[in-house]
């Protein structure tokens, strides 16, 4: 049986939340890689996004205006464990070094872990074999017993979306993932580190969405679980390739022909991703004015006319893809 803590919101758009990306570079365990990369990241211009598809790839984003002391950086991570994607290239690890202030969505700590435990139960009586139906249960109980270690009757107490967002992991023990290992990088190097978001917000933003669509996609992933995961593979050739656009396209066909899933998707995406997107920019303007801020969210808050880098050039900053 796998032993791990529940996850905590990864707060992707994905059908599969987790994304990959392997870029040359040192080591965040060398104690020397930023210093090392100094001269790199002075030499390394941005590239200006074109007008024809300004944020369709890339990773690593300039933010900078006239009248700002210094830039900042936008990263686009991946709520996963893996050494290809914590082998920062030498353009993240110095702009990482560069910053003042590193901003996480989350910093996780164990008051923030027991209110989430918290937040994934029914309330009061409430069961998801009742909401869900025995069939339908007996699907999702049954994955997350044979692949996740999860007893069935945790799984009744479950909210749907926290049901949802165990599926949408890979089934195996998590290590640290990309986001736990900036964090970890910021620390060591003394940055102050200042999260983008709450433990209540994002909770807020799961709940928000329909009950009717939390069960719908909740559905859907379980009787295709097996497909799911092996979609990771096309994520991880889409993060390699530095591809914003590619993950949405993959998290749209996700959906498919079915129009009983585009109504719950929408409800989604537009909680998860647009509304947190708003919240986003309002926690990072500050930091933007104040200057030398490196920013690091899931990739997809990145991409598309909602995205932040589409958002924050409307409002008059300029933003160069760096890596």
């Amino acid at each position: 049986m796998l032993k791990r803590p529940f996850p905590k919101v990864c707060l992707q758009l994905l059908r599969l939340l987790p994304l990959l990306w392997c870029a040359p570079g040192l080591h965040i365990g060398s104690a020397h890689a930023l210093d090392a990369v100094a001269a790199y990241a002075a030499s390394t211009a941005p590239t200006p996004a074109t007008d024809t598809a300004p944020f369709e790839r890339g990773l690593l984003w300039r933010i900078d205006r006239p009248g700002v002391p210094a830039p900042s950086h936008l990263f686009a991570t991946v709520h996963i464990d893996d050494p290809r994607a914590t082998d920062f290239s030498p353009a993240v690890i110095a702009a990482l070094g560069s910053a003042k202030t590193f901003l996480p969505e989350l910093v996780p700590d164990a008051a923030s872990a027991e209110a989430f435990a918290r937040a994934t139960q029914l309330p009061g009586a409430q069961r998801l074999p009742d909401l869900l139906g025995a069939e339908r249960f007996a699907t999702v109980a049954g994955k997350l017993r044979s692949r996740y270690g999860v007893p069935p009757e945790r799984v009744a107490r479950f909210k749907p979306w926290a049901a949802y967002m165990y599926l949408s992991q890979p089934a195996r023990p998590m290590g640290e993932i990309v986001d736990a290992a900036l964090i970890r990088l910021a620390g060591v190097r003394g940055i102050a580190i200042r999260p983008l978001e709450s433990v209540e917000a994002q909770i807020a933003a799961m709940d928000a969405v329909p009950m009717s669509s939390q069960l719908a996609l909740l559905n859907a992933l379980a009787l295709d679980h097996d497909a799911a995961l092996a979609d990771i593979d096309r994520l991880v050739d889409l993060y390699l390739a530095k591809d914003l656009a590619g993950m949405r396209k993959l998290q749209d066909a996700s959906v498919g022909d079915d129009p009983a899933l585009r109504g719950p998707m929408a409800d989604f995406i537009e909680q998860i991703l647009y509304r947190r997107n708003t919240a986003m920019v309002d926690a990072l303007l500050p930091q933007l004015e104040a200057g030398g801020a490196f920013a690091a969210m899931g990739a997809l808050h990145l991409e598309g006319d909602q995205g932040l880098l589409a958002r924050l050039s409307r409002m008059g900053w300029r933003v160069q893809r760096v890596d």
